[in-house]
């Protein structure tokens, strides 16, 4: 008899992710589809939390691999090789919604972070590729305006975000071809019309938009802020307090979202917040984070 790995168990958990999604699989349902009872699970992993993380490494892994094998595909016309990179992320990535599980975990600790930072990585390195593939399918002219390529790269990853997410099932290898020859075919159209000299263009991705995230910053800081902000929403929830005591804490968090919010922040104002919050022993940490975060 075969004897069971953590891999099986990860391939186990993908399919019943794409089929059912992360909340409604349980750890029951894993351990058995892995063909073994739920107490064998946890001698490989601690949680679902500590699985779905070891399945977004393997993911990146497997992508990385593909990514590596099309580049030296020396011989295919780029035009092609953007279309088998379309299939890539469709097969490696977006059939199994990675893409969607963080916002389904209750963000409290560091393990969650790793889990969104994980993500984070996965889709910005299959941006960066989309956007060398663009650029070597349409030449010098989309090389000179970098931004039409992460305009291009937005359209198309919303496409395929869409498509599988109103898809009531696992689209099959044919549906997969066809979805990839549309995007094909829309990113022609968005290619011709972006270097055409007689459409304006309104550039979203340029290198001065609050949406483009450089290499070396993908865990951005408003992303920190707002997972720190669902931590404390969590952490009060479960924290026993006297309910005065709770309302006063919770107000003050939301008086801390909505600073946060306004377009000027009032340094003072999120300094006197955090302070009050940080005399919670349990929301202590996260406003440390938020101080260094926001440089008050």
């Amino acid at each position: 008899m075969k004897k069971i790995t953590s891999e099986d168990i990860i391939y186990a958990a993908l399919s019943l992710f794409s089929e059912k999604g992360y909340d409604a699989t349980s750890v029951d349902e894993i351990a058995r589809k892995s063909g073994m009872v739920k107490a064998s699970f946890y001698k490989y992993f601690q949680s679902k939390e500590e699985l779905l993380l070891g399945t977004i490494v393997l993911i990146e892994k497997l992508l990385d691999a593909d990514i590596k094998e099309l580049y030296l595909k020396h011989q295919l016309p780029s035009r092609e090789k953007l279309r088998q990179l379309y299939l890539i992320a469709l097969g490696r990535i977006y059939k199994n919604k990675v893409h969607l599980l963080v916002y389904s975990v209750p963000l409290i600790g560091s393990k969650e972070e790793k889990i969104a930072q994980a993500i984070d990585r996965v889709e910005h390195y299959l941006s960066n590729v989309m956007v060398d593939f663009l650029i070597d399918a349409y030449g010098q002219s989309i090389r000179d305006y970098a931004h039409y390529a992460h305009d291009i790269n937005f359209v198309i990853k919303s496409i395929i975000i869409n498509s599988l997410r109103l898809s009531d099932s696992e689209l099959s290898w044919t549906e997969q071809q066809t979805l990839a020859e549309f995007m094909l075919s829309i990113t022609d159209m968005l290619a011709q019309g972006m270097l055409s000299p007689d459409v304006q263009h309104q550039i979203m991705w340029g290198r001065d938009s609050v949406f483009h995230e450089d290499s070396d910053q993908i865990w951005t800081k408003g992303k920190q802020i707002s997972y720190a902000l669902r931590r404390m929403d969590t952490v009060l929830k479960q924290t026993k307090l006297n309910e005065a005591p709770r309302n006063e804490y919770v107000q003050i968090l939301s008086r801390l979202k909505g600073e946060l919010s306004e377009e000027n922040v009032e340094i003072a104002h999120v300094k006197a917040l955090l302070l009050f919050l940080g005399q919670l022993p349990e929301l202590l940490e996260d406003c440390t984070k938020l101080k260094a975060i926001l440089e008050v």
